[in-house]
Order: C-alpha cells, then sequence, then structure tokens
C-alpha cells in the first residue's frame, strides 16, 4: 500500500513537470527553434525509504517530509532513494544522515544538465517539530538549533500582512495555528507546536522577508520633488517658472538591489514625457511615465475638495453646507475639486484649500478606531494614498490648507505630523489620545438647550499668549472674554478624536502655558485654543501649523521635513461646534462659524509662501 502511494507522488509529480516535456517535444523542422531546455524530469527523486517506509515528496515545492517511530535515533538515519537512471542523488542513497539538527539537502544532477534541490526534514513520533514549511512554492530555512525559520518570497507572492503558509508538523503532534490559516507576517510571528503527550512543546519564530517590487521611492529635480503615483505608473514634477526642460538631471531614488533607466542624475529632455523604466532583484520592471512642468507664476484660486463630483451631489450635509458658503463667498475664485480629480495639475491653480466633512448622522463608513484612525479619510487620503502624496507635495511648495471635522487625520498623511497609530504613543509619535465616538455612526446629540453652547476655549491660561487678538478672529466676540461661541442648534454631530494632551510625549505635556510653549516649539505650530467647558489649558482644539523650512525653534523635531514653504490650519474633530449644518434646527452662532472660517482662509492665502 506504501509503494502504491508512493507511485500516485511519482505520477503527480510527472504532471507537474508537463510543461518541460511539451517544450521538448516541438518540431524538428522548427528553424526558429533551439531546444536547450533540459528534461527536468530527469532530476527529480522518485522515492525515498527509511526502513522500508517512504517519505511524502512535494516535487513543487521540492520538500521530503516523514514522521519515524516514537525514540528513533535521528542523528543515525539511512536513507535509501531512488531516481532516474543515470541521475545522481548527494548525499548518495544508503547514506546514514543526521537529521537531529533540521531538515538535509538533497542534490539530484541528472546527465542532461537538469539539476534540483530536495530539502528533506525527518521528525520522530511526538516529537514536536516542524518538518517543512512554505509559502507558494517558497520553501524556508528551518533552524533546529534555534528554533528560527526563515523564508524569502517575491514581490508578486502576496501581501505580507495576509499569507497563509503551508507546513507539515510530525505526528503525534498539534500546532496552535493550523497549516494553510493567513496570518500577518509584517514582523516575525510564533508558531507552537505540542508534543500530544502534553510534556514538550517548541516555539519557532518565523520570519519572513518579502522581496521589493520593482519602483521609483524618490524623484527630484532640483529643489522639486516629483508626486509619484504608484496605482497610474506617474511621476509630475513642477519645477520654477522659467527651467529649462531640454536637459534637466533629476536624482532618482530606487530601494537597495534596483536599477532605473535613465539612470539617477542623467541628463534628458523633458520638454516632452519621458518613460523610467525600474529592474529588481528579480528582473521584475515597472515603467513610470514622467511628466515636468513649469509652476504657475501665481495661483489665485481658493478650493473646497469634496467626495463626490460636484457640490450639489456632495452627501455629507456639514461638507455641502461649507461648500456652498465657499462658493457664494468667492464666486470667480473659487474651484470645487472632488478628491479622485486631485492632481498637481488641478491644485497648481489653487492657493487656499479647504477639505471637511463630518459624517455621524449620514454614517458614511467613516469611522476610527485607536489603531487606526486614517480610517476616518478615504482611501485615496490615508498615509501614502495617491491623493496624500498630491496634496504633501502642494502644500511642501507653498499651498495652504484648512482641514476640519473627520478629515483632521490628513495632518498625519501629509506628514505634517508624525504619527503612528500602529504602535504605542511615545516621543515622536504624535497620535491622538482620545478616540471618543468613533465609530462610523459618530454620536448625535438631539433636544440640546439654547443654553448649552459649544465653542472654542479661548482664555489665555490655555495657550502660550493671548491670541484673541489674532487676524483669525477679526470682527468676532468672545463670551465673557473667554470662549468663541460657534453652536447652540438643538441636534448636533460629533466625533470627539483629539490630543487631550501629550503625556510621555513632551515635556511639560499639560496643561499650562509652558506646555502650549513647548508643544509649539516641538513642531512648529501655534495652539488657538480648547473645548469651551475646559477651563485648565487641557486640549488642542485649533491649531495653526506654520511652514517649516524657515525659523523653526532648536526643539523641531527634525522628524518633521523642513521643506514645508505652506501653512495649514486644523479645527479638531471634537465638540467645539465647527458644524456647518444643524440638521433642522437653529444655531444662532452660524454666522460665527462662517465669519472664523472666512477669517482663516483670507488668512492663509495672505501669507508669503
Amino acid at each position: 500500500m506504501k509503494s502504491l502511494k508512493n507511485i500516485v507522488r511519482y505520477a503527480a509529480g510527472m504532471l507537474l513537470l508537463l510543461p518541460f516535456f511539451l517544450l521538448n517535444s516541438c518540431s524538428e523542422d522548427d528553424d526558429n527553434f533551439e531546444d536547450v531546455v533540459p528534461d527536468f524530469a530527469q532530476a527529480i527523486i522518485r522515492s525515498f525509504e527509511i526502513n522500508g517506509e517512504f517519505a511524502q515528496i512535494e516535487h513543487t515545492s521540492a520538500t521530503i517530509t516523514m514522521t519515524l517511530p516514537a525514540g528513533t535515533d535521528l542523528s543515525a538515519v539511512t536513507v535509501d532513494l531512488t531516481a532516474p537512471e543515470g541521475t545522481t542523488v548527494t548525499p548518495e542513497s544508503g547514506s546514514t544522515i543526521d537529521f537531529s539538527n533540521g531538515p538535509v539537502v538533497f542534490q539530484t544532477m541528472a546527465e542532461n544538465g537538469a539539476n534540483r534541490e530536495y530539502t528533506a526534514s525527518i521528525g520522530a513520533y511526538g516529537d514536536p517539530k516542524i518538518l517543512s514549511f512554505a509559502i507558494g512554492e517558497n520553501v524556508a530555512e528551518i533552524d533546529e538549533e534555534n528554533n528560527t525559520i526563515y523564508i524569502e518570497i517575491g514581490s508578486q507572492d502576496g501581501d505580507i500582512a495576509d499569507l497563509a503558509p503551508n507546513f507539515v508538523i510530525a505526528d503525534g503532534t498539534s500546532v496552535d495555528i493550523a497549516s494553510g490559516v493567513s496570518r500577518n507576517f509584517t514582523n516575525p510571528v510564533t508558531y507552537t507546536v505540542l508534543s500530544n503527550d502534553g510534556f514538550s512543546a517548541t516555539e519557532y519564530t518565523v520570519t519572513v522577508e518579502q522581496i521589493e517590487a520593482p519602483k521609483i521611492s524618490s524623484f527630484t529635480v532640483g529643489e522639486s520633488s516629483g508626486v509619484i503615483d504608484n496605482e497610474e505608473n506617474t511621476i509630475y514634477v513642477s519645477v520654477p517658472a522659467g527651467t529649462d526642460l531640454s536637459g534637466l538631471s533629476p536624482v532618482v531614488e530606487v530601494p537597495e538591489g534596483q536599477s532605473v533607466s535613465p539612470t539617477s542624475e542623467e541628463e534628458v529632455d523633458f520638454t516632452d514625457p519621458v518613460e523610467y523604466t525600474v529592474t529588481n532583484t528579480e528582473d521584475q520592471t515597472k515603467t513610470y511615465t514622467v511628466t515636468v512642468e513649469t509652476q504657475q507664476a501665481n495661483p489665485t484660486k481658493y478650493a473646497f475638495l469634496g467626495e463626490q463630483a460636484d457640490i450639489a451631489s456632495l452627501v455629507d450635509d456639514d461638507a455641502k453646507a461649507a461648500a456652498t458658503w465657499m462658493e457664494n463667498t468667492y464666486g470667480d475664485e473659487f474651484e470645487y475639486i472632488q478628491f479622485s480629480e486631485i492632481s498637481p495639475q488641478s491644485m497648481a491653480r489653487i492657493k487656499v484649500a479647504m477639505i471637511y466633512y463630518l459624517t455621524p448622522a449620514e454614517d458614511l463608513g467613516y469611522s476610527a478606531t485607536p489603531d487606526n484612525v486614517s480610517t476616518l479619510l478615504p482611501p485615496s487620503l490615508r498615509p501614502e494614498g495617491a491623493k496624500a502624496q498630491v496634496l504633501k507635495n502642494w502644500v511642501q511648495n507653498g499651498g495652504d490648507m484648512l482641514i476640519a471635522g473627520d478629515a483632521n487625520p490628513l495632518i498625519f498623511s501629509l506628514d505634517r505630523v508624525p504619527a503612528d497609530f500602529s504602535a504605542p504613543r511615545e516621543p515622536g509619535n504624535y497620535v491622538y489620545s482620545e478616540f471618543g465616538c468613533a465609530e462610523s455612526a459618530g454620536c448625535v446629540d438631539m433636544g440640546k438647550p439654547a443654553d448649552d453652547i459649544w465653542g472654542l476655549g479661548m482664555r489665555p491660561a490655555n495657550n502660550s499668549q493671548d491670541r484673541q487678538g489674532h487676524p483669525v478672529f477679526d470682527g468676532l466676540s468672545f463670551e465673557n472674554g473667554e470662549y468663541l461661541a460657534l453652536q447652540n442648534s438643538a441636534t448636533r454631530e460629533v466625533r470627539l478624536i483629539w490630543w487631550q494632551h501629550f503625556d510621555g510625549i513632551l515635556n511639560p505635556s499639560c496643561c499650562g502655558q509652558d506646555a502650549a510653549t513647548t508643544f509649539e516649539q516641538t513642531l512648529a505650530a501655534i495652539k488657538f485654543g480648547t473645548l469651551r467647558h475646559i477651563g485648565d489649558a487641557f486640549g488642542y482644539g485649533a491649531v495653526l501649523w506654520n511652514r517649516t523650512d524657515m525659523n523653526t525653534h532648536e526643539m523641531f523635531d527634525d522628524q518633521i521635513s523642513k521643506d514645508f514653504k505652506g501653512s495649514i490650519f486644523s479645527i479638531q474633530n471634537t465638540i467645539v461646534g465647527y458644524e456647518w449644518d444643524s440638521n433642522g434646527t437653529v444655531n444662532d452662532y452660524q454666522s460665527n462659524i462662517e465669519t472664523f472660517t472666512g477669517n482663516i482662509l483670507d488668512y492663509l492665502y495672505n501669507l508669503e509662501d
């Protein structure tokens, strides 16, 4: 019965090798074809036998696995094997092999030049051991001495965050996570193999490395950084007006081991778009179309960025209200740009852009968790998203933005504030500290009394100094000299996603003027206030993120690029009351929202960038 099983396995292996036979069967009358492919069917191991029992041979992955009786001395195992006539195998049949330290490689060599390497792993019954480990056709290296498994996969062999390995364990053992179950291998993972007697176990640490796909990681012409779209395989560079495009020498960066043509710093004529081709270590290629254009000398437009095709189609009532007001206010100087249409060309005309939406009542699925606040953004605006990269480049080149509501995590996508939501908060990782009402439906408060006023707390103690005289508050008054009233409607939508403080990140982190000063110096920013009801300077409700290319403090975080020539004003996603549509109820302070927004946009417009 064992022999029959081995014959079946051999037959299956032959079927897998059928393409090699087909290559050799081409007609000898074809003068344009020369058969130089050896017959790999001659390089297989047909059978692998120990003590009269046959091992399992997987010809696709070239692995051999077998479990011997309990107590077998794995350091001295005699192997009998067969191969096609004329094919040699090293170690040879009849050899006594030490399998106690892990897999052993058997090399075949056929007379026709074909050869293969088979990895043989032998275990004993009940001995907790992984005999083989593979992802697709990629076979791992198993180090029994250190209980580690290492495997390299190709750039096209799947998503490293979602891989389903196949492995074999010794009979008489079990494993905590079964073969074939998908796991995230971005970082090393462990598998624990337990003997069925329950007294012994082995924990393996598995590391997967994926060959990087061909890509251009940076493309720079002089001081102008290219916007790289890896989905469309395009690169756009905007260079100063008057630049001669016929002889530019861009600096092109690719991952280690990859090459690019034309080469970095090679002089190229960019009068028309130019193709750059990257080749990775697998000899896979990717071709980018690079367009270089001179900048519009003086961008003049105000823009609102939204998800739907036009203002009338906006689903979020707050975004529609804000965009409509902006269109009515700025007239011919206004443009509406759909997220999908964000490009270097469309943004080239824009001096100041606003992006704002607040979706709890509509429940459009924009939700956040402490693990990933970026899901409040559409995919293209999340970190590394194609449109986020366009906006980042635009701000670095002098564009100014107002972001508010659920769009606030864009401050991280733009790399203006360093944050990694997959890691703990720590110095240099400025993730938000509160995630109230984070789920997709947010919170909707109804029946609120008119005297329950939400606003921006502007007590001097809230900030590094008294900010009430700043131009963004022109024409506005402060209730009791303490806060800017923004909302008292009966129905209010909210998420409470914001920086409460910076404990463990800045020192001091909370809560007086000295903490605000430290924040401003570290991040090149100005704190404008907190929530109306917060009286101890606790939290950050509105912030101006200044340009970083000049006059930064010695405490400035060097993780932040010093080439931001534009500024960003953010109104945090909190109960400061910045809600443009009152859901059918009346907000007595709607004019404050409009005046405050107009002041911010005009202040940004008039900045020297």
